[in-house]
């Protein structure tokens, strides 16, 4: 059998966590999923087969393992050697393994393989070095815009907004309080940095008296309008790391409030950009060796 990923998207948006729980504890073969704001990729020994989801675009055998390599080197993000996805990698890992990688040594054995050169190609080009991390960035600049006390929240519980929150908790005496599509995911993340959560057609109770709001989901559309705002303080900051953007058009310019989009935050991380980008040739060359190397194996 060879080896293939994916990337999808869910024909419901809705449906979308559903859906990830369901293929990654219950697909036919087992598979690995990446579920980021910015990516849902599958990767196992074939192509899940659900009528709630859709096929964007097949990375096959060299190609597939190259690719994950890739992501966890942070050759494959927005910001060359962030620093976010490499946990994200190893997450998407630890569910496989959770699930189903008792079912299929040899499909363990890949993503291990490429999760190491992903870090080894990390750990040689030393493309992250002196990186901040998006959520640290994101949480950092919240904290300088507001009260040390004010309550603040984080729409979101993915492994951004997580980082987000866990930030704040750890670095601020931030009252925090979690949003999410998936309750469960908000209950959780909450219980672990001591907030509350709410789902998001909740959010109108959330947001009362917040000084500042981080938004971080894979949405499709916003999912943070005017009118949920209205109980919110002000001066009132807001920092969208949404892709595309949780947050209506309309709250840009709503009055005392200060709206900061992902490109002002990644313009912050785009620190000694030229030595990155010449890291990021090294990297590519551990990657691609990397690869022919596990492929002349196979």
């Amino acid at each position: 059998m060879q080896f293939v990923g994916c990337q999808i998207e869910t024909n419901d948006q809705s449906e979308r966590e559903q859906v990830i729980r369901e293929l990654s504890a219950a697909s036919p073969a087992p598979i690995l999923i990446l579920n980021t704001c910015q990516r849902l990729e599958c990767y196992g020994f074939g192509i899940p087969e659900d009528p709630r989801i859709r096929v964007m675009e097949i990375f096959e055998h060299k190609q597939a393992f190259s690719r994950i390599a890739r992501i966890a080197a942070g050759l494959e993000s927005r910001i060359l050697g962030e620093l976010e996805i490499l946990g994200q990698v190893r997450n998407a890992y630890k569910a496989f393994r959770k699930f189903r990688g008792h079912d299929d040594k040899i499909l363990d054995r890949v993503f291990q393989d490429a999760i190491a050169l992903g870090r080894d190609a990390r750990r040689r080009s030393g493309i992250d070095t002196n990186m901040t991390s998006l959520s640290g960035l994101a949480a950092r600049e919240l904290m300088s815009r507001i009260d040390a006390d004010s309550p603040v929240a984080v729409i979101g519980a993915g492994s951004l907004a997580g980082s987000v929150a866990r930030y704040l908790r750890k670095r601020g005496s931030f009252p925090v309080r979690i949003a999410s599509r998936c309750p469960e995911n908000a209950m959780s993340l909450a219980l672990e940095i001591g907030g509350f959560s709410a789902a998001l057609d909740d959010l109108i109770p959330i947001m009362k008296d917040v000084a500042g709001v981080i938004a971080a989901t894979a949405a499709p559309h916003p999912v943070l309008y005017p009118h949920h705002l209205e109980q919110a303080a002000r001066p009132l900051t807001i920092i969208d790391l949404g892709v595309p953007a949780d947050c209506h058009i309309d709250i840009r310019t709503l009055p005392g409030v200060d709206y900061i989009g992902l490109h002002q935050i990644e313009e912050k991380a785009q620190i000694n950009t030229e030595d990155r980008r010449r890291r990021a040739l090294i990297a590519e060359k551990v990657v691609q060796d990397g690869v022919e190397a596990w492929a002349s194996r196979r």
